[in-house]
């Protein structure tokens, strides 16, 4: 795998020796002092271009950075294909085969103030005409949690219970796959929003857990960070069952703590009696299939 350096400079070069090429930015983990470093960050890299036409409509340019493995152009995708004849931006997704890889955006310099709108964190490595859009910007406050307003958390909340009646009604069918993927997606999200909310109380809303909350373990304490862990459940109905109660406790211990500290009310009725639907739900679901299995050998005899 190529350094840090290497690759730094290939970017650097190609800007620099590049006309079309008028400035250079870098945003990402690598622009963000409080991201995880190391040998899988991806440099996300972003040039401003006097054409992007020309960048576009012959891609074998970019074979210039190194030997590719594979090319993802999400700009371009069959639900939304680009205007190659405007000037909207454009991004390569570029893993190479040495383990390195750039995620390049091209802005066109007619599109610069739409195609700098956003606030994560940026560095300016290169500003040929001294462009006022190119900002540097060193926080990160633009991916804090931000804590609910009274109707988001008890949408959520509402949302979270409903969602396990699917779960157990999936379980009760043998629906193996729309139980997890309720589960694993759906109710998830839910739960973790409740958990960064949580998070966010804890350190006065001025933090942040990363994309798809990665960094929880920087603010979970060990014990916390073993329950989270042990909510996933494998690929087992029994399995399921049982992890769905966990999570579903896990979740109303956290909405209770977020509710007293914002002052929103839980739904304490609510919770109960979904629980005990779903656990009567799964009994009701057992004696029925042991009846079935003994009329099943009733007829065998």
């Amino acid at each position: 795998m190529r350094s840090s350096e290497e690759m730094m400079k290939l970017i650097m070069d190609k800007a620099v020796n590049d006309e079309r090429i008028r400035a250079l930015t870098m945003e990402g983990s690598r622009a963000n002092q409080n991201a995880t470093h190391d040998k899988y960050s991806d440099f996300d890299i972003c040039y401003v271009v006097t054409d992007i036409s020309e960048f576009t409509s012959d891609k074998k340019w970019i074979e210039y950075f190194g030997e590719i493995l594979i090319v993802q152009c999400p700009c371009d995708w069959y639900s939304h294909p680009y205007n190659y004849k405007g000037y909207e931006n454009f991004t390569y997704l570029i893993q190479f085969k040495d383990g390195t890889r750039i995620d390049l955006t091209l802005i066109d310099i007619r599109n610069i103030k739409h195609g700098f709108n956003y606030q994560e964190p940026r560095i300016v490595l290169l500003n040929k005409d001294q462009l006022k859009e190119l900002v540097p910007i060193n926080h990160e406050e633009a991916f804090y949690i931000h804590p609910p307003s009274k109707m988001e958390y008890g949408n959520t909340c509402n949302e979270f219970r409903w969602l396990s009646l699917y779960i157990s009604k999936g379980l009760c069918r043998k629906e193996i796959y729309y139980a997890k993927y309720v589960y694993d997606v759906l109710m998830m999200e839910m739960f973790l929003k409740m958990l960064n909310w949580k998070i966010g109380v804890d350190h006065h809303w001025d933090v942040t857990t990363g994309q798809h909350s990665k960094y929880l373990k920087r603010f979970l304490s060990s014990e916390e960070m073993v329950r989270f862990q042990g909510i996933f459940p494998n690929g087992t109905y029994k399995e399921i069952w049982d992890k769905l109660y966990e999570i579903y406790d896990y979740f109303a211990d956290n909405a209770k703590y977020v509710g007293e500290a914002l002052g929103y009310p839980f739904d304490e009725k609510e919770t109960n009696e979904v629980r005990d639907f779903i656990e009567k739900r799964q009994e009701d679901d057992r004696i029925y299939r042991g009846f079935k299995d003994l009329d099943r050998k009733d007829r065998n005899i």
